[in-house]
């Protein structure tokens, strides 16, 4: 007897989105009147697509500390690892903020949500615009936080996440001692992993809901944003990989990147159909043998780069952030353009390399900046398209700056990096 492989929550929520634009383009046609506004859009969507933002938005604390913690706590230990740990986190980071930077500028550029008029929400809205001409010294001041409870009762991202990445980092450190503590950690966070999962579920309905309200509001010019966003986000996940990785092994690694765009070529339907670097592990190991790494190298890094390095996520979520904006008409200041930086850099630290997580990532960064998170309703539909391409450049990260790391401890095999010959074995 043959079981039926059940829908992914990705193809799930691509069908809600899709059915979402296609009653609010119904609903466009339909007169103004009590049925159509008052009941359905501003009443039954309303409620169940803030709901399901509401209850995500419960979730960013808890998790977000949680999963940055463990993911610094295991990342920093250095002293096991010596000085590959220290290369390859320094790779990781460095290149983790230039993705976010990257993809802040690519959204400048390109404007992906210009022309679509969301509302204006004016400077003195934002939870991040205390004020219009500030020193850079004072925006990195605010930065810090001076009662973590207070900022944890407020939801104040920034100072959420770099009082856990300190804890994480506390903790590798003294080890043995802070165990106890580490272990509630992790209970903590398999238990906010399932909650997410749980809340994640609800995903095709409430984007439904949302996105039948977004285009009855915003009219079809919403759709234009979609496709646009999309073509943007691909459109600059392919321009770094161009930009940053091949130049990064022919002068990092001082190989010719022909033969590792070939043999990666093998594996990159891997990360492209699952979309989640976890499940690409094995597979990364397998080519970073057959790029002739060292195992003792990339056994340590292809792990840790699944969590630590999400340079496609971070461009996404610097990318996104700009969308946003464009779409409220939010005047974006200095230290707004800072603070996205970081939180989208640490942000992506620790999430697990799992399908979906990335949009409670994503909903940390624009709450850091105090960013309406209506306009997740078009992200949370289009990300599982984007999300493919988004993951392959995640994976591909991983094996360059595994490389370039093989290269500068001798671990690197010249010869069996130029044997095309080689095949991947995926058995």
């Amino acid at each position: 007897m043959t079981s039926k492989k059940k829908m992914s929550l990705g193809t799930k929520s691509l069908i809600g989105v899709g059915l979402g634009l296609l009653l609010g383009a119904v609903l466009v046609q339909i007169p103004p009147g009590m049925i159509r506004d008052e009941f359905l859009v501003n009443g039954v969507f309303e409620f169940i697509g803030k709901a399901y933002l509401t209850l995500l938005k419960m979730t960013i604390i808890p998790f977000v500390f949680c999963s940055l913690i463990v993911g610094m706590s295991s990342a920093t230990d250095v002293k096991q690892v010596g000085r590959v740990g220290s290369k390859i986190l320094m790779l990781y980071v460095v290149f983790e903020i230039v993705a976010s930077a990257f993809g802040i500028l690519g959204g400048i550029i390109l404007q992906p949500g210009s022309g679509v008029d969301m509302g204006t929400i004016s400077l003195e809205e934002t939870a991040a615009a205390k004020a219009t001409s500030i020193s850079f010294v004072n925006v990195l001041l605010n930065m810090l936080p001076s009662n973590i409870f207070a900022s944890l009762a407020k939801g104040d991202m920034i100072h959420v996440v770099l009082f856990a990445t300190l804890i994480g980092v506390v903790i590798s450190l003294i080890q043995e001692k802070a165990k106890p503590v580490k272990d509630v950690v992790d209970s903590s966070y398999a238990i906010m992993t399932k909650v997410v999962d749980i809340v994640m579920q609800l995903t095709p309905i409430g984007v439904f809901c949302l996105m039948a309200k977004t285009v009855v509001t915003a009219g079809y010019a919403v759709i234009f944003a979609l496709a646009k966003y999309a073509v943007c986000e691909i459109f600059l996940f392919v321009l770094f990989g161009i930009i940053v990785y091949i130049p990064l092994l022919k002068f990092g690694a001082k190989v010719s990147p022909i033969p590792y765009l070939r043999k990666f070529s093998q594996m990159a339907i891997i990360p492209f159909s699952t979309t989640s670097s976890n499940i690409s592990i094995p597979y990364s190991l397998k080519l970073c043998d057959n790029l002739g790494v060292s195992n003792k190298i990339s056994s340590f890094t292809i792990p840790l780069g699944a969590t630590v390095n999400m340079d496609g996520s971070a461009i996404m979520q610097g990318m996104t952030a700009m969308f946003v904006a464009q779409l409220y008409g939010i005047e974006l200041t200095a230290s707004m353009i800072i603070t996205i930086v970081i939180t989208a850099t640490l942000g992506t630290i620790g999430s697990p390399g799992m399908p979906g997580v990335v949009m409670v990532t994503l909903l940390t960064v624009l709450s850091s900046v105090g960013f309406p998170l209506d306009a997740i309703a078009i992200i949370v539909g289009i990300d599982r398209f984007t999300d493919m391409f988004k993951t392959v450049l995640n994976v591909m990260g991983d094996s360059v700056c595994t490389c370039v790391v093989g290269r500068s401890e001798g671990e690197l095999n010249e010869a069996v990096y130029y044997d095309m010959s080689r095949k991947i074995d995926f058995n």
